[in-house]
């Protein structure tokens, strides 16, 4: 049931009951055409809704600069999780910490689970409404292990005290995924299509994953007073709303952290 506290967890295999609970609602959320659908949430990032944020700056906003990334892409996944669980009660949204698991995870890589086949390897992107129209399966193109940023590279952000040195740091290890996962024609290298890719919420579950672990470093109330009243289109949340994972229904579970944020200082 969609509200219900759930404990994001790393990625792990198929057979781990937690992902064989998020795989049948991935199955489901592909399977529905209306706004309900993963097609459609995935239309917010980019093509045909544009709606994200991105090195602060939004497609409907282009004269307003917000280090809004970080908000923007929490309440976005949050958003999705919510809808997963209206599927399959208990959905959460696993994390791939690309410092340890150096390539795309086996969950996501099988093109199959079977004889089925595994929603968590692709999607259909089906846009009959853009110029030209839109309908095939989305593709990977992912670098070599070893190019994906490393645990000590993650450590020096966090220890960064700074909201925008923080976040613009941890947007640009973010491309780099991005960018890695892509490659010269995947669809996680292109702003437009990249949310189609089920990877793309692993991927973003990390970097949220951090910015939670960055807080419980900093304090959770540690970033610009003046963004707290933004709006985040189209998710019908402030800023101020998304600063407390708490409330929005998950926690990320410490059993499965693997980097150490030292003493919890809660703020």
């Amino acid at each position: 049931m969609a509200g219900s506290m759930v404990y994001r967890l790393r990625v792990g295999s198929l057979d781990d009951p937690y992902m064989q609970r998020f795989r049948q609602a991935m199955d489901k959320m592909q399977a529905i055409g209306d706004k309900r659908g993963y097609n459609h949430i995935a239309g917010f990032h980019g093509v045909p809704d544009w709606d994200c944020w991105h090195h602060q700056i939004n497609q409907h906003n282009p004269r307003v600069r917000a280090r809004l990334f970080l908000p923007w892409h929490r309440a976005y996944l949050w958003w999705l999780e919510q809808a997963m669980q209206d599927q399959v009660d208990g959905t959460a949204l696993p994390w791939w910490d690309w410092t340890t698991q150096r390539g795309v995870p086996a969950s996501y890589a099988a093109p199959k689970v079977g004889s089925n086949r595994n929603s968590l390897y692709n999607s259909r992107i089906n846009l009959p409404e853009v110029k030209p129209p839109v309908n095939r399966f989305t593709t990977r193109d992912p670098g070599r292990p070893s190019a994906l940023p490393t645990p000590r590279h993650v450590e020096t952000l966090l220890d960064e005290s700074d909201w925008g040195t923080f976040s613009d740091g941890l947007e640009s290890v973010h491309d780099d995924v991005h960018g890695w996962v892509g490659g010269q024609t995947g669809d996680m290298g292109q702003l437009d299509f990249a949310a189609y890719d089920p990877i793309f919420f692993a991927h973003h579950c990390m970097i949220d994953r951090l910015w939670y672990l960055w807080q419980t470093r900093h304090g959770k109330t540690r970033i610009t007073p003046g963004l707290l009243d933004m709006e985040l289109i189209p998710f019908g949340k402030r800023v101020s709303d998304l600063i407390d994972v708490e409330p929005l229904g998950y926690e990320y579970a410490a059993s499965a952290a693997e980097i150490n944020v030292g003493e919890a200082q809660h703020g």
